[in-house]
């Protein structure tokens, strides 16, 4: 294909977030680039300077390593219900898929294109997070969002009910959730933020088996959003014949071709529908090209916009392991068995723990409640124990490595306030005893937010000229308020609400006395509704 410079950079063409709707064809990402340029130029620059790195390695001025890079993977599962909650064999068949793929072993490759090729990229779960602690690759976050859209990226922030980034210069991050608006997968081109950097994939479409759905249940719309992760266009170059996807050895195409449409002609060659950037079929789809993959490796070489995972230690083949033995007064579970100190069986002839009868407390569980705004507490109660003076209580967040927050107690129950809502804590109680103490295990509670708590407070009541509404802990970060008298007709509309801010004033002087609905949408679409009455 021609490479027409001239436009490279129009936002119809270098697309920074390749959004691919392939049941349906849809695609926003025009509007979505031309925002975040508005908003960003430098993000345009960035771009610019990406795009002559990989020019130069393309066409031979400088050259080019063969050796397999391999891509520390992890993948944040989001999920609002139990089938968006994904196997762990779900995730690797994925990973498998994306392997074969870029390997070119695949096994349904063919001959039918001579310049298809081996990428020698490989794709590996994190074994090591980025505090330097071993894991599986996959986190898992409960969220209350109905589904997620590319237009805010909301899946990619904690804070809007999503998961946040690992960091982007060390490892791939691909997150898994329920996606609106019929949309399988969305990708960030080389060259836009970091906290926002990976591969977005509807729990319907990722990998080969569980949830993954026909004729998108291969694992190849992955493939292909990884591919624009990657630095690559759509086959088609996103226009019309004359329109460019900046790769010699792909043919012009004049649109995306959908199904199978093998041997379909258009600007004057056979089009490419076996690539993995066209909106194929995934059964249809089984290539890259030298182009692609030149295209592709270009952005790990010296001064490349994702050099720095090479450097990765994310999957560093044999993390540390755990110390063998429990050591057994120092209230931290050594050994990763999930026993502390006396508790473990490992300790049962040390000193500390013979010394003295004392047992460790028994019935240990916890449960959570809502406290106010966007905070939960946690109770956490046991059993008295046989020779303990007093018991000391201990939490922190789920899988961290820093302090527990503890505190003391000569009874058989501790409240915790104070906490996120929506979040996970390890907790465990230690009984304090002459002879040295004795911890339970370690469990794990899950703070909620109480569907029974105001999500909001009109005021005054009644009101008469103004009416204030102060919000409660409602989820997301913006949302629209509204106004019906009791037949359900709309008064009053307001959008782009701050839910975030402690309360908003509507100007309600030309509504007549009486009874009236207000309504509270967050940007999820959940909604709530109360009364208010005015009065003069």
């Amino acid at each position: 294909m021609r490479i027409l410079y001239r436009i490279a950079f129009a936002a119809t063409v270098m697309l920074l977030f390749g959004i691919s709707v392939q049941a349906q064809q849809r695609c926003h990402t025009t509007e979505y680039m031309d925002e975040l340029i508005r908003q960003n130029p430098a993000v345009m620059d960035r771009i610019h300077e990406i795009e002559a790195h990989t020019a130069r390695h393309q066409h031979g001025e400088e050259g080019q390593t063969r050796a397999v890079i391999t891509i520390p993977t992890v993948v944040h599962v989001v999920y609002r219900s139990s089938s968006q909650n994904i196997s762990d064999a779900q995730i690797q068949s994925q990973i498998d898929i994306l392997n074969e793929d870029f390997r070119r072993m695949n096994a349904d490759a063919d001959n039918v294109w001579s310049q298809a090729a081996d990428v020698q990229i490989e794709f590996c779960l994190a074994s090591i997070d980025p505090s330097g602690n071993p894991t599986n690759g996959i986190t898992r976050t409960s969220t209350k969002k109905r589904s997620f859209s590319y237009t805010n990226d909301g899946v990619k922030f904690n804070s809007a009910g999503g998961k946040d980034a690992w960091p982007a210069a060390d490892y791939l991050n691909m997150w898994v959730c329920n996606l609106g608006s019929g949309l399988l997968g969305y990708a960030q081109f080389p060259g836009g933020p970091a906290s926002t950097d990976g591969v977005v994939m509807d729990y319907q479409y990722f990998g080969d088996i569980g949830t993954a759905t026909a004729p998108y249940d291969l694992g190849r719309t992955a493939t292909h959003e990884v591919g624009h992760w990657l630095n690559l266009r759509h086959i088609w170059g996103d226009g019309p014949c004359g329109v460019d996807d900046f790769v010699p050895d792909t043919p012009e195409s004049d649109a995306s071709n959908g199904g199978c449409n093998i041997g379909h002609l258009s600007c004057g060659s056979v089009d490419m529908v076996q690539n993995y950037m066209d909106y194929s079929y995934d059964a249809c789809m089984n290539l890259f090209t030298a182009g692609q993959t030149s295209r592709m490796r270009a952005l790990f070489q010296a001064g490349g916009a994702r050099e720095s995972l090479l450097s990765s230690n994310g999957c560093s083949a044999s993390p540390p392991p755990p110390p063998a033995q429990e050591i057994c007064d120092n209230g931290l579970d050594d050994d990763g068995d999930g026993l502390i100190d006396c508790a473990d069986p490992d300790c049962g002839s040390d000193p500390s723990c013979t010394s003295t009868v004392c047992n460790a407390p028994t019935g240990v569980s916890a449960s959570s409640s809502n406290q106010g705004r966007r905070k939960a507490r946690v109770n956490v109660s046991w059993n008295a124990a046989t020779g303990a003076n007093s018991y000391n209580v201990y939490i922190r967040t789920a899988g961290s490595s820093g302090a527990y927050t503890s505190a003391n107690t000569t009874g058989t129950s501790y409240q915790f306030t104070g906490l996120n809502q929506n979040s996970s804590y390890d907790y465990y109680v230690e009984s304090v005893c002459s002879g040295g103490n004795v911890s339970s295990a370690v469990s794990t509670v899950n703070t909620r937010l109480d569907e029974n708590v105001s999500m909001f407070t009109l005021y005054p009541s009644p009101a008469s000229d103004v009416l204030v509404v102060e919000f409660g802990p409602l989820y997301g970060t913006s949302g629209s308020v509204e106004i019906f008298d009791l037949v359900g007709k709309r008064l009053y509309a307001q959008g782009n609400i701050d839910l975030r801010e402690s309360y908003t004033e509507l100007n309600v002087e030309g509504l007549d006395e009486g009874v009236y609905l207000l309504k509270v949408t967050d940007e999820s679409g959940d909604s709530y509704l109360d009364k208010f009455l005015i009065r003069r």
